[in-house]
């Protein structure tokens, strides 16, 4: 890991000065012009969005996160030719040089498909309206997707912003990345899911969080990815926050006709959206009973 950081260095920042100077256009550097947010315009930023947009505020700022992070890995390795794990390293220098915290304790594990990641004074997390790096936790998964492929999920298990010391992220499959759950609660969830396949004849059944991660997704490789973002928005964009909806007992819900089905969703609560692809002999009626009664067990089980 030495040798592969110490790499990194070498396409670092010796050539370049990323403040060159105020020039009468603005700050240059990597012969790029930039545009500098301080902490007072971030936190006004992330909170404009969240009073128009909700809880979908955090979906949006990963996907936005994670579409930079992917097109700024796949530059980096194009301009020095180097290997992906060099490409990684280097972003990471690279935001922190930008003021986005210090990435420490980084490890890349290629064989076992499994990344993790510190960050130290991080500029998202604060106690005072940023819960959790939704930006960040999107580059990441956007500048791993180099290293590991598509198929990744990045969990953040500690965040300072929840009173841990640093932001702990793991990067890597279903099966590398801690449930969000314990075993137990997870068993429940798929017994849940199991009966929802059997009533509506579905053939893709999610239970996620309201930022898009999965929590469980039998089938989710057989639809579009982009498609559960376009619910997830539908279920949550709007003038109030989503958890609002769900303390009022007004749970939000949506039935959208895609190539892949009828997709019926719903919030679960101020966290969680299940959804399905209902089967084509499955009346509209039947599949919203039946969504209603798994909602109302995950409830339960969450109390």
């Amino acid at each position: 890991m030495g040798e592969l950081l110490e790499r990194s260095k070498l396409h670092s920042f010796k050539e370049f000065t990323i403040f060159k100077g105020i020039m009468e256009w603005g700050i240059e550097g990597f012969k790029q012009r930039y545009c500098v947010l301080d902490q007072i315009h971030w936190r006004t930023f992330y909170s404009s969005m969240r009073d128009l947009l909700g809880d979908s505020t955090n979906a949006i700022l990963k996907k936005i996160g994670e579409d930079f992070g992917r097109e700024l890995h796949s530059a980096v390795e194009d301009k020095y030719g180097i290997d992906a794990e060099t490409a990684f390293l280097f972003v990471l220098q690279y935001l922190e040089k930008l003021g986005w915290g210090a990435f420490w304790n980084v490890k890349i594990n290629t064989e076992a498909s499994e990344i993790t990641v510190e960050l130290h004074n991080p500029n998202e997390a604060h106690t005072d309206g940023i819960p959790s790096c939704y930006h960040v936790t999107g580059i990441l998964r956007g500048i791993a997707k180099g290293v590991l492929g598509d198929e990744i999920i990045v969990r953040e298990i500690e965040c300072t912003a929840k009173g841990d010391k640093v932001c702990k992220f793991v990067i890597g499959s279903e099966v590398v990345v801690p449930d969000l759950y314990d075993k137990e609660t997870m068993e429940k969830f798929t017994a849940i899911l199991q009966d929802l396949k059997k009533t509506i004849k579905s053939s893709v059944e999610l239970l996620a969080t309201v930022d898009g991660v999965p929590i469980l997704s039998p089938g989710l490789e057989n639809i579009d990815p982009s498609l559960w973002g376009t619910i997830i928005s539908f279920l949550l964009a709007g003038g109030l926050n989503s958890s609002t909806g769900v303390n009022n007992g007004n749970l939000k819900e949506v039935i959208i006709n895609a190539e892949q089905g009828t997709i019926i969703a719903s919030q679960v609560t101020d966290k969680t959206i299940i959804a399905a692809v209902v089967g084509p002999d499955t009346s509209p009626g039947l599949a919203g009973l039946a969504l209603k009664k798994a909602k109302d067990k995950i409830i339960e089980i969450l109390k």
